[in-house]
Formats: C-alpha cells, sequence, structure tokens
C-alpha cells in the first residue's frame, strides 16, 4: 500500500469570534467561531471549525471550511 504525501493546506479564511453564516444539511445558521481545526475527508483535508448558535444554545462541531458561506461583519 502506498502511502501519498498531504497536500498543503492554505491558510484558514476563518478565525476565532468571527461572525459567520454556514450550512448544515438545508439549513441556514449564523453563529461564532470557537474553535478552529482541520479535518480529513476522504483524500480532500481542509480547515473546520466549531461555531456557536445562541439560537439554538449550541455548537456545531467539525464544519467544513467549505460548509462556511461567508463571514458577516
Amino acid at each position: 500500500m502506498e502511502v501519498k504525501a498531504m497536500e498543503h493546506l492554505a491558510p484558514a479564511k476563518f478565525r476565532i469570534k468571527d461572525h459567520v453564516q454556514f450550512k448544515i444539511a438545508d439549513d441556514l445558521l449564523t453563529g461564532v467561531i470557537e474553535l478552529t481545526d482541520f479535518a480529513h475527508f476522504s483524500s480532500k483535508r481542509c480547515h473546520s471549525y466549531s461555531i456557536f448558535v445562541e439560537e439554538r444554545g449550541c455548537s456545531f462541531l467539525h464544519v467544513p471550511e467549505f460548509d462556511i458561506l461567508k463571514k458577516i461583519e
């Protein structure tokens, strides 16, 4: 079995305390980034985030960067 080197991971687009809009399934939610990390989806690596959504009273963990639609100013 051949082990391939991981691709370089670009800098994160978002930071802790950023307010962001993101999607989970068919829901659009707004929350605050609490933690940043990285995730590995099959052969793709990306940044992931824990996002607290006040209206739901909970955090969504390991949200991949590609599911975050925008930063809210």
